[in-house]
């Protein structure tokens, strides 16, 4: 790849660390507000257990807290082996 620099500078440019944690604070949102709409509606048969070990009860509360613990869990497992494996990557940009 090649860097573009042609184009111009933004002096209050984003960082990437700060990117991926807004992203994963929204899609935490997201699975909060999914999980209590599934909560509200309740399709019958819902019986959410937090890692196969605590039986959470099917109500607006517990489907979001089911969703954001579950999706939370899942993206930071993922963010810590990507956050793990870029501390060998030897082309990085500090």
């Amino acid at each position: 790849m090649t860097d573009n620099t042609n184009g111009p500078v933004v002096a209050g440019r984003v960082a990437g660390p700060r990117v991926v944690i807004t992203v994963y604070l929204a899609v935490l949102g997201i699975a909060a507000v999914m999980g209590t709409l599934l909560g509200i509606v309740n399709p019958e048969g819902l019986d959410p257990e937090l890692f196969f070990l605590v039986d959470l009860p099917p109500t607006p509360l517990g489907m979001a807290v089911f969703g954001v613990t579950t999706v939370g869990t899942g993206l930071g497992v993922l963010l810590i082996v990507v956050w793990y494996v870029s501390r060998f990557d030897d082309a990085r940009v500090e």
